[in-house]
């Protein structure tokens, strides 16, 4: 492969993924300002107009824990002065004195409004390390226990929405913060107000995007982690998927922060000591894995060296508290850039001695390498950008897989030089076969590991979903048993022999079980309530179909890979539309309906008919038949009932197999 055309595409997945994450705002005009503790939206409309974030210059009251009657009575309060919001308030001077990250502070800010009687609701991300939130009287948010000494404050990160209801044009937040327990202190993170329905839709897709990240970063560990167990003697398996598991982990702790959120239970100083270890060890084990790959161009004493200070700064977490090891950060994040520069110039002497598939490793870990800058800027308040390495992982991983793909090819290219060979040469025509054939083998066996871990992916995805309804039992396993089944059918007659390919039904039969990946988007109440949904109850249900199909096509769109995920979006989006236009959620007709959509809807109503619901008993194979029969033209689309028809016992076994 031409040189110049991978690092062009290289550059492309990396401005792609980079601007991707800059979403344009609704409105073309910026969003109004704070200005001396006042922010005037009574010419914006935070509904049509997008989300504002509370950005600016704040009332600030140093030392002071107000209320809202505290506040109206302003002549006997004392400002401190204007804090600006996010940041935190190491640094911030009064009368001439610097202060360090203990202590508490109230922040107001008036708001101008348009009057409403929609609610409003907040984004808030976490603070250091806690704080009480309040519009006018009502507290609306808290994470932690805020209080005046280290003793009498809880601290806590939780993200968090928050809704609540004003009347009248103006309203007052107060926010009330305190910490004695990190070395950082203050409101460090940004708060988003806006709508509540824009707000939690936001909310929901970042979840979903991250989460999605997440766990392909951590199935890739798993996975080659499985692979160091079958090839004791390759530890570049073995130290990737440290690597890649020490990357998930630390994610389930930062951003979303899913470990503090699911285990509130868990110390916070234990949740913060685990976070920064996943970030003290990622670096040695990284390291140790370029080396395993380029032995012969990484000095041996400075991979001793980095390990040695990897091993004492972890220590230092390990044995001190959050106040002590929190302020080791700056040093370490010095550390961990000049290790980066180190990489390189190793990834540098391997491009010039041409070792294999460098070019491909140097493009991943140069957008790894830039996103962990980026991090590194963002904790430090110096930009507001977010979370970044999980998305650098997942872009290094998939330059893994490139690379791997590269070397297929060249593999293929061996097999017909060998073939070329054979003709021009005297070389025993028996014994070039048998090389030939040990060569496909080890082709086929690599080619196979790889569609196993894309499909691994997929799995790993759907079971977000179904592992928030306690009532699926084996849904997914016989869903993508009931496809297969009527996808081979329909593959028999001549109006689908030529569409529905071998390939299509292996996709099919795994993309399947991602139709109601969008249900990790319906609240509890609903989603488990124990007896038969109201009608506003059930509009709000049938969102999952639009929530599951836009975060797959946002992921789609984020990492420019559309074709593994193309069939699980058309299912995701349209497996509840029927074929006389009545479904939801466009209400598409007859052949508009994905055909994957239309063979998904049928499997999922005779799964959902057979099967034992909190508000119902499972019919029997006999009555659920007939009903899909009946409505063959109206819900179903006729040739896939046709298919069902020539396969129903087919379907009787597969239920009676896999039944719960």
């Amino acid at each position: 492969m031409n040189k110049r055309f991978t690092i062009a595409v290289i550059s492309l997945i990396f401005c792609l993924n980079f601007l991707s994450g800059c979403r344009p705002a609704l409105k073309q005009t910026p969003p109004p300002q704070i200005k001396d503790g006042v922010l005037d939206l009574r010419n914006w409309n935070l509904d049509e107009d997008g989300s504002v974030e509370l950005s600016g210059s704040w009332q600030f009251y140093w030392n002071q824990l107000l209320t809202e009657m505290d506040v109206s009575e302003a002549g006997s309060l004392e400002q401190t002065g204007f804090y600006q919001v996010p940041s935190t308030w190491n640094g911030y001077r009064i009368d001439g004195k610097e202060l360090g990250g203990d202590g508490f502070a109230t922040l107001v800010l008036e708001v101008l409004i348009q009057p409403r009687d929609t609610p409003l609701a907040f984004k808030i991300q976490d603070m250091n390390t806690a704080y009480s939130l309040y519009v006018d009287h009502q507290l609306v948010a808290s994470n932690g226990i805020v209080g005046i000494s280290r003793e009498t404050m809880t601290p806590e990160f939780r993200p968090l929405t928050a809704s609540f209801s004003v009347s009248g044009d103006r309203f007052r937040i107060i926010l009330q913060v305190s910490n004695f327990h990190h070395r950082r202190g203050g409101p460090w993170s940004a708060i988003k107000m806006g709508s509540e329905k824009n707000i939690e839709a936001q909310a929901m897709e970042k979840l979903l995007s991250n989460g999605f990240l997440i766990g392909s970063i951590f199935i890739m560990g798993l996975y080659h982690l499985f692979m160091f167990v079958l090839r004791r003697k390759e530890f570049s398996y073995l130290y990737f998927g440290f690597f890649c598991s020490l990357i998930a982990l630390r994610s389930l702790l930062v951003s979303e922060r899913y470990l503090h959120v699911f285990f509130p239970g868990f110390s916070w100083e234990f949740l913060q000591k685990l976070e920064y270890l996943c970030f003290y060890l990622a670096v040695p084990v990284f390291a140790m894995f370029i080396a395993s790959i380029f032995p012969d161009d990484f000095k041996i004493r400075l991979l001793r060296s980095i390990q040695l200070v990897s091993v004492l700064f972890s220590l230092v977490v390990v044995f001190a508290t959050a106040r002590t090891f929190t302020a080791t950060v700056n040093a370490y994040q010095v550390f961990t850039i000049t290790s980066g520069l180190y990489l390189f110039f190793v990834l540098f002497k391997a491009y010039r001695h041409h070792r294999e598939g460098i070019i491909i490793i140097v493009g991943g870990y140069l957008f790894l390498f830039i996103t962990i800058i980026n991090e590194i800027l963002f904790v430090n308040g110096l930009i507001q950008t977010g979370y970044t390495i999980p998305l650098g992982m997942f872009v290094f991983i998939f330059s893994q897989a490139f690379m791997l793909s590269q070397r297929y090819t060249m593999a293929f290219a061996e097999i017909e030089s060998q073939k070329r060979k054979l003709i021009g040469t005297n070389i025993a025509y028996k014994e070039e076969i048998e090389n030939r054939q040990i060569l496909e083998r080890k082709l086929r066996k690599s080619l196979q590991d790889f569609q196993d871990s894309r499909f691994a992916l997929i799995l790993g995805l759907a079971k977000l979903a179904e592992y928030r309804d306690e009532d699926t039992g084996s849904h997914l396993e016989r869903m993508r048993e009931y496809v297969k089944t009527l996808a081979k059918e329909l593959a028999h007659s001549e109006k689908y022999r030529d569409y529905i390919t071998d390939e299509y039904i292996l996709d099919i039969y795994h993309s399947s079980i991602l139709h109601d990946i969008g249900k990790v988007g319906i609240k509890d109440a609903i989603l488990l309530k124990p007896g038969k949904l109201t009608q506003d109850e059930f509009d709000v249900m049938k969102c999952h179909s639009r929530i599951g199909g836009d975060a797959i096509l946002a992921v789609e769109n984020k990492i420019q890979v559309q074709s593994f995920l193309s069939l699980g979006r058309q299912i995701a989006y349209h497996h509840h539309e029927k074929w006389n236009g009545a479904g939801y959620p466009d209400g598409l007709k007859g052949d508009e309906i994905p055909l994957s959509a239309q063979i998904t809807a049928l499997a999922d109503v005779y799964d959902a008919l057979t099967s034992v619901r909190p508000y119902k008993k499972a019919f029997a194979h006999e009555k659920a038949a007939a009903i899909i029969f009946g409505d063959s033209g109206t819900h179903f689309a006729p040739d896939v009932v046709e298919a069902f028809r020539a396969q129903e016992k087919m379907f009787d076994k597969i239920r009676a197999y896999l039944g719960d």
